[in-house]
């Protein structure tokens, strides 16, 4: 999980906020320490290998795949080389979707006394910043694993991204939640009303979701310990949190 993307994220001002989501433009973030393994990737977010056989059918070229990977072997030894891979394939066919989210991968490559040093830039018209650029990078790391590379250094550029707090239970399975919420407050007061009050809601302890997979999340959240939650939620909206307590701690609390 690569959570300080999303720690930078929401200290940018908002190109829009909608809901419970935080919209922000033109990020970059850099991972200096290469990607996971996909299948440690997904099984982080709770989902199946699926997920990975979409996002080939949807991104992976392998036509182009292969041209960049034989143009690298061509070319080991130069100074300088640079591939670009297009992460089109099959279309999309949901009559809301806008086109593709990953848009581009540029591998690039230096060879200094016989070591190849390499390092990857990908290029995002949009994307969902805890669950759907989560899954991209176990298709990103499989293209690696493919071209027989491995980058230390990847960087990310995103004309838009967002963050919503409807994942907000499966980020906090990777980093502290209190941390998080008072890191939002110090940044962006309006948007950490917001996504306190969804914090709230899934740790109230009667699931009344409709949706499958807020349903799925609440379930997360339930599972994880929330007393340093309650208590900070408390401090901090303490008339709205204390009707989403359990029956025993909401009578401690008054």
């Amino acid at each position: 999980m690569i959570t300080g993307l999303i720690y930078k994220a929401v200290t940018k001002p908002p190109f829009v906020i909608h809901g419970v989501r935080k919209i922000v433009q033109g990020l970059s973030y850099q991972e200096n320490n290469g990607l996971p393994p996909p299948m440690d990737i997904l099984k982080d977010l709770g989902y199946s290998k699926m997920k990975l056989t979409r996002l080939m059918n949807l991104y992976y070229n392998q036509a182009e795949v292969d041209k960049a990977k034989k143009k690298l072997q061509e070319r080991q030894g130069e100074e300088h080389s640079s591939v670009s891979i297009l992460t089109r394939n099959m279309e999309k066919t949901h009559p809301k979707a806008q086109g593709w989210c990953i848009q581009n991968i540029t591998i690039s490559q230096s060879w200094r006394r016989k070591e190849c040093v390499t390092t990857a830039d990908i290029f995002y018209r949009s994307t969902e910043a805890i669950m759907k650029f989560g899954a991209d990078l176990s298709l990103i790391r499989t293209v690696f694993d493919d071209m027989e590379i491995d980058p230390r250094v990847v960087r990310f550029y995103f004309a838009n991204l967002y963050v919503s707090a409807v994942f907000f239970p499966i980020l906090f399975k990777h980093t502290d939640g209190v941390e998080f919420l008072t890191h939002i407050k110090e940044h962006d007061q309006r948007f950490w009303f917001l996504a306190a009050k969804a914090v709230s809601r899934y740790l109230a302890p009667v699931n009344r979701y409709n949706y499958r997979t807020q349903n799925k999340l609440w379930s997360v959240m339930q599972e994880q310990p929330r007393e340093s939650l309650d208590k900070y939620l408390m401090a901090t909206m303490g008339d709205y949190h204390k009707e989403h307590l359990p029956r025993i701690r909401k009578k401690a609390w008054r």
